[in-house]
């Protein structure tokens, strides 16, 4: 669980790093904000291209939850947003 600042920005390098990984995978998402709050880390991920449907991309971010977990990172949420 992050506890500081600082360790919620590190998670949210790894969940950038995913997903530039995952452009070559045709999935095209980036952070656009995150939230520490009570233990939870809130990352909230858009389409960086239009006509993209959150629920197309949400099984790639609980893919991404998980590998996190794994890795010891936990209370970490990936949001689906669409921009305006």
């Amino acid at each position: 669980m992050p506890a500081t600042q600082q360790q919620a920005i590190d998670i949210v390098n790894k969940v950038k790093s995913r997903l530039a990984e995952a452009e070559a995978q045709g999935i095209h998402l980036h952070v656009i904000d995150h939230k520490l709050d009570d233990d939870w880390l809130s990352i909230t991920v858009v389409p960086s291209r239009p006509g993209v449907r959150a629920s197309e991309y949400a099984n790639y971010m609980s893919k991404i939850e998980r590998e996190l977990r794994a890795e010891g990172d936990d209370n970490v949420i990936l949001v689906p947003a669409l921009q305006d």
